[in-house]
């Protein structure tokens, strides 16, 4: 219901399905607003584009065009297989701003789709240069999550079991939001990804290890990193510090106090806040 609201208020809003012919598909994608300044968006694990439809009416649609992408296996682009890595996504999002006619747009990418981000920075970066900054928001390291044997088997189960899935968001969290939240999100969830897809992006954001690459490049790209005070260790300042802070020359970081992994939806007025007074400052 809130989407459709916020569809209709923005007259500017277009979807795009995917196209499926080849071996270069592009992904399905809605683009919201009208302004110059171009924005490709991605989801997380666990969730598609709906995660954002809270921050929509905090949105600056007349600077910002925002494109609300969906990965393979996901939301509009829930048909679409592949093979699930960060090489993958990142060829996926440079073939998107070419198919919408982006020369130079910005990149907002969240958890997994954080570390797909990065990998599509690097590549960029020893490319065209056409990314003008990026906001990583909860981000996956580049060098994978860094869970133990326990997580990685918890975090198995997840992919299709509800209950483990509802534990999931709330340890994402750290408890603090109700049942009913981690119930809706669990449903969404299997509406809206292929387990199949949920397996192969399982194995990226564990088991990919692309960061002595990205630290030998020198990435001088713009970079706001989001955080939630409530997210788990992986994703905290102590592990970003020691990993990020070191990789990349032009990085900065913003820590939310009552939010956990999903910031946009926990606190969507300070986040659109945060990401467009990066997204300004890198025009």
């Amino acid at each position: 219901m809130l989407r459709n609201t916020i569809l209709a208020a923005a007259a500017t809003a277009l979807f795009a399905a995917p196209a499926t012919g080849g071996d270069s598909p592009i992904l399905g994608h809605e683009l919201f607003g009208s302004g110059p300044e171009k924005v490709i968006v991605f989801h997380d694990w666990m969730s598609d584009a709906t995660n954002y439809d809270t921050v929509r009416p905090w949105l600056d649609t007349g600077t910002y065009t925002y494109a609300f992408v969906e990965v393979r296996g996901y939301g509009a682009s829930k048909g679409l297989t592949g093979n699930y890595t960060s090489d993958e996504i990142a060829g996926d999002t440079l073939r998107l701003a070419e198919h919408l006619g982006w020369e130079k747009f910005h990149l907002v990418g969240h958890s997994m789709n954080g570390m797909a981000g990065f990998k599509t920075l690097l590549l960029d970066w020893h490319g065209a240069h056409r990314i003008k900054s990026y906001v990583a928001v909860t981000p996956v390291t580049p060098d994978g999550y860094p869970a133990s044997d326990e997580e990685r088997a918890f975090l198995a189960a997840a992919i299709t079991d509800d209950e483990t899935a509802r534990n999931a968001f709330g340890a994402l969290t750290n408890g603090k939001l109700n049942g009913a939240w981690a119930a809706r999100k669990t449903n969404l969830s299997r509406a809206s990804s292929r387990p199949q897809a949920l397996r192969g992006y399982y194995a990226m954001w564990l088991d990919e290890d692309f960061s002595a690459e990205l630290a030998a490049a020198n990435v001088d790209t713009p970079v706001l990193v989001i955080g939630g005070r409530n997210d788990l260790p992986g994703f905290q300042e102590a592990y970003y510090s020691k990993t990020l802070a070191k990789w990349l020359p032009n990085i900065h970081f913003e820590y939310i106090d009552n939010a956990g992994h999903y910031p946009m939806q926990e606190t969507p007025v300070l986040f659109a806040t945060l990401v467009e007074a990066h997204l300004n400052a890198n025009k």
